[in-house]
């Protein structure tokens, strides 16, 4: 029986939210031709299914079935009490494995997955995303002694599609999320001063981030990145054994969640008078970030969200090649669309990007980024934070 601290616990969405996904899912299987789909990405268990343990480490699925209401789960058997108190689904269909096959060399996980598969579909025609973390090469081949791996039909990015659009209620827990990362930026600028560990500043972000607000509790989070330097221009660094010095700047990028769903913000932060170059890179990301917004809204396609945004940026010679945003949302990245040059996908209502001018080059490093999320009328940020330079003295 789940304890009584377990049953504080309720699935993030309703059930018919959650049926709702999977018969969207079920349309888009078809119009691909498979009867069945194994979702071996995580985010995306807990997005069919409520399942929130953090087990991808082991292998596990969500087995998707086109004749059910419902998805299976199969789970190393332990995990199946991380999945009764979090998912909607009932005991009957979460299925598990023996504990022996988890950590042998002889013994594979993925043969009595395969049987349990085999067991509630028959047809070969199995779709499955390949690209799972913990789905290699060997794994492959150990599924494919069960079934026909020669049939397998790449799965990749369909839960992605799915995910682009968001419900109301998906909506607000990012709009919840966006209160959190405000106050977690906040709380980490305000810790930067001359002799301050980096690791004391990262650690009152984690804090803030897993604490969230007085209403709103935090959730697990995803760490920050906070590289420091004069400049700092390394994109996806945490926080270093060194202690503040003048002169420096700090690029954060920090993701709140509130049960998984993302809202992030970035903002340079710089502890001591700003170069000139630095008030130019500054300028160069606002505007070209104003100009994406100004731009995002139904109807408009992607890749005239990134010629507007060439068109404010280029004017001041810099030099950046990353792309400009993307699909935000459920488990951060959710959805595949980038605001690239020649994305031509059409942008819906209730769509959520992050729209990130990250300039990491050799001689310069800025960041500024928010998440907005789509209207009929346009672009509202997620965010309250400053837009303004930011300098502690």
């Amino acid at each position: 029986m789940p304890t009584s601290r377990q049953q504080e616990r309720v699935p993030a969405f309703s059930q018919q939210e959650y049926r709702e996904r999977t018969a969207r899912l079920r349309k888009q299987m078809a119009a691909r031709g498979m009867d069945a789909l194994l979702v071996m990405n995580e985010n995306n268990m807990n997005y069919l299914t409520g399942y929130d343990g953090y087990s991808e480490y082991v292998p596990q699925l969500a087995l998707v079935c086109q004749d059910d209401e419902d998805p299976w789960l199969i789970l190393r058997e332990m995990d199946t009490l991380c999945a009764t108190p979090t998912s909607y689904l009932p005991e009957s269909r979460i299925l598990s494995y023996p504990e022996k096959y988890i950590g042998s060399s002889q013994l594979t996980a993925w043969e009595p997955i395969g049987d349990l598969i085999r067991e509630r579909t028959k047809s070969s025609r199995i779709g499955v995303e390949l690209t799972a973390k913990t789905f290699g090469v060997k794994d492959h081949a150990a599924l494919g002694n069960s079934l026909d791996s020669s049939k397998f039909i790449d799965a990749d990015g369909m839960l992605g599609k799915l995910k682009t659009v968001k419900s109301p209620a998906e909506l607000a827990y990012m709009e919840q999320a966006g209160k959190i990362v405000d106050r977690a930026m906040q709380v980490g600028r305000l810790e930067i001063a001359p002799g301050a560990r980096e690791c004391d500043v990262g650690a009152a972000i984690v804090n803030a981030l897993v604490k969230g607000t007085p209403e709103i509790p935090g959730g697990v989070c995803a760490f920050p990145t906070m590289p420091v330097g004069a400049p700092a221009n390394a994109p996806h660094l945490s926080w270093s054994d060194a202690s503040y010095k003048m002169g420096c700047q700090t690029n954060f990028e920090i993701g709140a969640f509130r049960h998984r769903y993302a809202c992030a913000l970035s903002r340079t932060v710089f502890l001591g008078e700003p170069t000139a170059r630095a008030r130019h890179l500054h300028q160069a990301a606002l505007d070209g970030f104003l100009a994406q917004v100004e731009t995002i809204r139904p109807g408009v396609a992607c890749s005239e969200v990134s010629q507007a945004f060439q068109r404010a940026f280029k004017p001041y010679g810099v030099r950046k090649e990353s792309r400009s945003g993307y699909s935000i949302g459920h488990g951060w990245v959710d959805g595949g669309i980038s605001f690239p040059v020649d994305d031509d996908t059409v942008i819906e209502p209730n769509m959520t990007f992050h729209v990130l001018i990250g300039i990491f080059e050799k001689d310069d490093g800025y960041v500024f980024s928010e998440t907005v999320r789509v209207t009929e009328n346009g672009a509202k940020s997620l965010s309250n934070m400053s837009r303004d330079l930011l300098v502690n003295c």
